[in-house]
């Protein structure tokens, strides 16, 4: 570390860090506060499933057919994958503007492949029920871990090669 100044804005940037964490801890860990989040995921997927002939509705937290009812909860919101790519941004020596771009683009791009994995898991469900488990617990948790990585990488690759302009934090 040089100095004071900089000392300082790490130690300013760990406690924002800190605290957005506790927060999102404490959001992730409400059941009852999420059902928002779920319902949006729920009507979403629904839309896509719509979109290519499956005859899906959103009721609730669950979308519905005549063949499958699958229920989003918290877990199956992608919120906790979404938490560890933002506090990654955040804890990356870029600039401001670099960390919001990159925390902004992120929760999109996550938000999108939560979409896509629900919808893949209600197809798993209706046209292959026995290895629903196994595609939901290990394929596509392995595949979100991995695309968190990736996006984080590619994200502080291009963070990292910006030039540093005087006075940016």
């Amino acid at each position: 570390m040089r100095g004071p100044r900089t000392r300082g804005r790490v130690a300013s940037t760990l406690a924002a860090v800190v605290v957005a964490s506790g927060a999102w801890i404490a959001l992730l860990l409400n059941e009852t506060a999420l059902g928002w989040v779920q319902r949006i995921f729920a009507v979403a997927t629904s839309t896509v499933l719509g979109v290519l002939g499956c005859g899906t509705v959103a009721v609730g937290t669950s979308i519905v057919s005549g063949q499958l009812a699958i229920s989003v909860v918290t877990a199956c919101t992608g919120l906790f994958a979404t938490g560890l790519y933002v506090i990654a941004v955040l804890l990356f020596p870029a600039s401001w503007r670099a960390r919001l771009v990159g925390c902004v683009g992120g929760v999109c791009v996550l938000f999108v492949v939560n979409i896509i994995r629900l919808a893949s898991l209600y197809y798993v469900g209706v046209h292959w029920p026995s290895a629903l488990d196994v595609v939901h617990q290990v394929v596509w948790q392995s595949l979100v871990i991995a695309i968190v990585v990736a996006m984080w990488l590619l994200w502080a690759g291009r963070a990292s090669q910006r030039p540093e302009r005087r006075g940016a934090s």
